[in-house]
């Protein structure tokens, strides 16, 4: 336990030294692999140098933001360490220490402070419904035989997805520095069955109608009007006033304005997946193929987490999430490229990056593979990429889906995949790792002499 302590303790000087000091920081916030950071003065950053620390599997300068990618699990616990030093005992989440300005990048990131809280419950309630399913194909004379324990089971599973709505409200809230138990009430409105009773203006109202895409809408709404409206209220009527006016305001913009925006826009998502990716033509698979093989480029730059609430109403919409298995095989294809460099590089140093970063990237854990060999070596990325194309495609063929919206990817999401669709799963993650193999030994590769 102690050496992991000061491995966090290195890593977090070794950011606090490479940065300018902690007294250079404007925003320092996290996601599942990477402490994200936003400078005063950009110019007092060594980048190259930072590259080089123990525990740094990369540096990604995504315009206004640096992203320091130190691994799954670790980011979090780095941050902490970070977050710590710079406020003392007094250190929350996710802390701002200065105002952003509204950009594209800004706007990414706060939705990727909304989701990822969620993808521990999402992963652990995915895996229990994962092991019931392989209960299923394996085993199910026992099923038969304990069909209520099985029955509990499925509930414990699902249970994420009846109080998801209400922690995207909640962190939505927190993250706009409004109040949670609104934010959550603002949620709790959109799937109240109770709505199904009431009819306005000749129009019926819908519980969920917009899915998660109006929960985000009004929870944004509903946090914004309430920080403003605070900032105008009287102190000795805030308590009382504040939460009244929002709540009240909210209510009717959500359900006369947001939800049905929300609801065309699913409508328009539900026709797009279906036409894209569910077809039965080959230019699904080809979408498909596509997709797998152009994640990586979005992955670089971290504009993946855009795609967590799409994600999230294709599994509300479908039943499963057949867009994020595709994606996953990018982190495939670079498995099978990283995996031939390993076999043929005489380079000590490089072979012992890679015999690190590929048993995380099997697991789906793809940012030590990309950022320390993939990118350096140039030809092995597009390696990784024709191979995360021919997954993708295949994905894509098969129709595959996960019974979570996100989570880690590669052999990971094993039990996650849809019931019965464990075979075909791994078949399109061989196919990923041939290929990618195969794309990086026609290639080749330029080994580093140090």
């Amino acid at each position: 336990m102690g050496k992991k302590i000061e491995h966090l303790e290195n890593i977090a000087s070794a950011i606090e030294k490479h940065i300018g000091g902690l007294d250079n920081v404007a925003t320092l916030t996290h996601c599942m692999t990477r402490v994200r950071i936003v400078l005063k003065d950009r110019s007092l950053m060594d980048m190259d140098g930072l590259k080089k620390c123990d525990g740094i599997s990369g540096v990604v300068d995504a315009g206004e933001q640096y992203q320091v990618i130190v691994g799954m699990g670790t980011a979090g616990k780095v941050h902490g360490v970070l977050n710590k030093r710079y406020q003392g005992d007094s250190a929350v989440d996710d802390q701002t220490f200065a105002p952003q300005k509204l950009t594209l990048r800004g706007a990414l990131n706060t939705l990727a402070a909304i989701f990822v809280p969620t993808i521990p419950a999402l992963i652990g309630c995915g895996l229990v419904l994962g092991l019931v399913n392989i209960f299923k194909l394996l085993a199910p004379g026992v099923v038969e035989a304990y069909p209520d324990i099985f029955t509990l089971f499925t509930v414990v599973g699902r249970v994420v997805f009846a109080v998801l709505s209400i922690m995207i409200g909640m962190n939505t809230a927190k993250e706009l520095k409004a109040s949670p138990a609104i934010g959550a009430v603002m949620a709790g409105l959109l799937m109240s069955p109770s709505l199904a009773n009431v009819t306005l203006f000749g129009e019926k109202l819908t519980p969920n109608g917009g899915g998660l895409f109006a929960v985000l809408m009004v929870c944004l709404f509903s946090s914004k009007f309430e920080v403003w409206f605070r900032s105008r209220c009287r102190e000795s009527l805030d308590l009382i006033l504040t939460p009244l006016v929002t709540i009240m305001v909210s209510a009717f913009v959500a359900l006369f304005i947001m939800q049905p925006i929300a609801h065309t826009v699913n409508v328009w998502l539900g026709s797009v997946v279906s036409t894209a990716l569910l077809g039965d033509s080959a230019g699904s698979v080809a979408v498909g193929g596509v997709l797998g093989g152009g994640f990586l480029f979005l992955l670089l730059t971290g504009l993946h987490q855009g795609l967590i609430p799409i994600h999230a109403q294709i599994l509300e919409t479908f039943g499963l999430n057949y867009l994020f298995p595709i994606l996953a095989m990018g982190g495939m294809g670079q498995v099978g490229a990283a995996a031939y460099v390993y076999l043929k590089t005489k380079n000590a140093r490089l072979k012992k990056t890679i015999a690190g970063a590929l048993p995380v990237g099997i697991v789906g854990v793809g940012e030590p593979l990309l950022f320390g060999v993939s990118l350096p070596l140039g030809k092995t990325f597009i390696a990784g990429c024709l191979g995360g194309f021919a997954g993708g495609a295949s994905i894509a063929a098969f129709k595959i889906g996960i019974i979570i919206p996100f989570g880690t990817a590669g052999l990971s999401l094993l039990p996650l995949v849809g019931e019965g669709q464990i075979g075909t799963f791994v078949i399109s993650v061989a196919i990923a790792w041939a290929v990618g193999f195969v794309a990086s030994m026609l290639l080749g590769f330029t080994d580093p002499e140090n």
